[in-house]
């Protein structure tokens, strides 16, 4: 097995997590998310960023980069952000990017100006 997997099977036992809910939840499939948890396979950045909002913990730890599963500080901004984007089901998730962009365009905008 590799640190991925070992370190996202370890985070799945602390949250009390089935892979099918991190699958679901992570609108990943079932069989791509058992060869995350066997080790077969490594997931794409973007997919391993859903993984890790929804586990709560950063990428870097998942990654074996950090040892600190809670390198995601509570009480943060950005924590509260990818704790409550891990939860929102795919379209609520779409919105809310769209939304976010609307807003970083406006602010990059006027920066530019």
């Amino acid at each position: 097995m590799s640190t991925f997997s070992d370190r996202l099977t370890a985070m799945l036992r602390k949250r009390n997590m089935t892979q099918k809910q991190l699958a679901q939840q992570t609108n990943i499939t079932e069989s791509a998310m058992s060869y995350y948890v066997k080790g077969a396979r490594t997931p794409s950045g973007d997919i391993l960023t859903k993984i890790a909002i929804a586990l709560n913990t950063s990428t870097d730890y998942l990654l074996g980069i950090t040892n600190d599963p809670e390198t995601v500080k509570q009480g943060s901004d950005l924590h509260y952000l990818q704790r409550n984007l891990g939860k929102l089901d795919p379209e609520r998730l779409r919105k809310a990017e769209a939304l976010l962009k609307m807003m970083f365009d406006d602010i990059f905008d006027d920066e530019e100006e």
